[in-house]
């Protein structure tokens, strides 16, 4: 394909698609269905191979739901292993990885692995908007190269990075991040282990390393999290044709109740009726799936602590963990301390605000700034539809400005997350055709028997012109309060 930076040139490409983790492989699936056989498509990121974030996990990570519902479009693992299995770090990356083989069938996909996109805007052209794209080799910047294309998708998703290890004064521990995990419980077998950080990556972080029973290890859990129960979303064998709980209608029971003002209720809410841990004061949600089981073990293999890590200090009788709270633990010289505190919305400043779709509809955007839906595999899939439909603006659909709130208030952002996710999904069974919907195997209540997820779209749809009045005013509410955007895409 030619290249050449001169700005007259005619578009390079039908389509480029900027990321190619979950997002951006569904992205471009999505889109490949409005484009004629042979179209030029272009995909390009900065990691060597597709798979986004799962090509730099760490290596004991695991998915939270089964993976059939984590997937592009409607591609099925071309595997046999049973429908609750949750797969890891590599079988993710190779299934989304495998992704392209589809896309290929159809357009003539070029790609561009290991490549920064510096720029990627709408520009107006004597042939109409279009997007301009410009990204150079990741070590070579004096190599960028600029093209045009009908339209672009910047899938920038939620741009996961990896943590820093956690600064400490003392110079007898070992400070890591979760990547290093394997190798450090390798390399010192009797060393105790410091979790610090409760969300899922400390849950999978403590069953990692409790592995080995007579490993010591403490759970520094901040506030704590509160985790839905995987049993009750997604139940196994004959109970998913009776019990359990559709996650739409979970949705549905947050989005309804939530005002813009009560986002502490609908917390106490999913800890008393939802959470692994009913009883145990935790503050905070993040959509984390756990096991009864899963629960148990962390509890039975870990000592946990309700607060925060501040340091390590030396001391003359040893290291010492200090608290924000003002306590203290000792810490065996020759620790491990694992920084598990998250990874995402952990930037000092928040990204460049874009539009969801910019003026001339040349380029969507999907980031946490300016989001359709707090799972940005969903929203890759959904927003080109309605993109390339004519369906994303003045439909009703809600844009959230996600990194902005999480940082105002979390409690807030789960409120406003829930009942944005919930508004959404019944505008687009409203809008969009009913062969669109069944190719999204996105769909966490795919997981249940056809008359069960059958009584749950009814539900949605029979109660929707009140529902959607309601949700509306609960996220203009948000809006009001925080000062965000959180608004009608138009």
């Amino acid at each position: 394909m030619p290249y050449d930076d001169r700005p007259t040139q005619a578009s390079a490409a039908d389509i480029v698609v900027i990321g190619a983790g979950v997002s951006g492989l569904n992205a471009l699936n999505s889109a490949r269905a409005y484009l004629p056989s042979g179209s030029r498509a272009i995909l390009i990121d900065a990691k060597d191979h597709a798979g986004g974030m799962w090509n730099i996990a760490y290596d004991y990570v695991r998915l939270h739901q089964p993976h059939p519902m984590f997937t592009v479009g409607a591609m099925r693992w071309d595997w046999d292993k049973p429908r609750d299995y949750l797969a890891r770090r590599d079988e993710v990356r190779d299934h989304l990885a495998r992704a392209l083989g589809p896309i290929q069938d159809k357009l003539a996909l070029t790609t561009h692995f290991g490549h920064t996109v510096t720029r990627c805007e709408e520009i107006e052209t004597p042939d109409g908007p279009m997007a301009e794209i410009t990204f150079h080799p990741n070590d070579a910047p004096d190599q960028a190269r600029t093209i045009r294309a009908q339209r672009a998708v910047h899938a920038i998703g939620v741009d996961y990075h990896c943590a820093d290890p956690l600064p400490t004064s003392s110079d007898r521990v070992l400070s890591i991040i979760p990547q290093d995990l394997s190798r450090a419980l390798t390399a010192h077998p009797d060393a105790p282990v410091f979790v610090v950080g409760g969300g899922k990556t400390g849950m999978d972080t403590v069953l990692a390393a409790a592995v080995d029973p007579a490993r010591q290890i403490t759970l520094i859990n901040g506030s704590g999290t509160n985790f839905v129960k995987r049993d009750m979303v997604l139940p196994k064998g004959l109970r998913r044709w009776f019990a359990g709980r559709p996650m739409s209608m979970l949705f549905r029971d947050l989005a309804t109740r939530f005002d813009g003002d009560n986002e502490s209720a609908i917390i106490d809410r999913v800890r008393a009726r939802f959470s692994t841990a009913p009883d145990v004061d935790n503050a905070t949600f993040l959509y984390g799936l756990q096991s009864m089981s899963e629960r148990r073990r962390v509890d039975a293999g870990a000592e946990i602590v309700m607060d925060y890590f501040t340091d390590v200090e030396d001391t003359a009788n040893g290291p010492l963990l200090r608290l924000r709270g003002g306590g203290t633990i000792p810490v065996p010289e020759g620790s491990i301390v694992v920084n598990c505190s998250g990874s995402f919305f952990r930037f000092a400043e928040m990204a460049e605000m874009k539009p969801l779709i910019s003026p001339g509809g040349a380029v969507l955007s999907i980031n946490t700034r300016n989001m359709f839906h707090f799972l940005s595999s969903v929203a890759g899939f959904f927003t080109p539809h309605l993109f390339y439909r004519g369906l994303l603006r003045d439909h009703g659909f809600y844009a959230l400005d996600h990194d902005a709130l999480f940082r105002a208030d979390r409690r807030a952002w789960v409120g406003a997350s829930a009942t944005q996710a919930y508004l959404n999904q019944v505008l687009c069974m409203n809008t969009l055709p009913v062969a669109v919907l069944d190719r999204c195997k996105l769909d966490m209540d795919r997981w249940f028997p056809m008359h069960r997820r059958l009584a749950a779209a009814m539900r949605m749809k029979s109660a929707a012109t009140r529902d959607i009045a309601h949700c509306s005013a609960s996220l203009d509410r948000v809006a009001d309060r925080f000062g965000v955007l959180c608004q009608p895409i138009t």
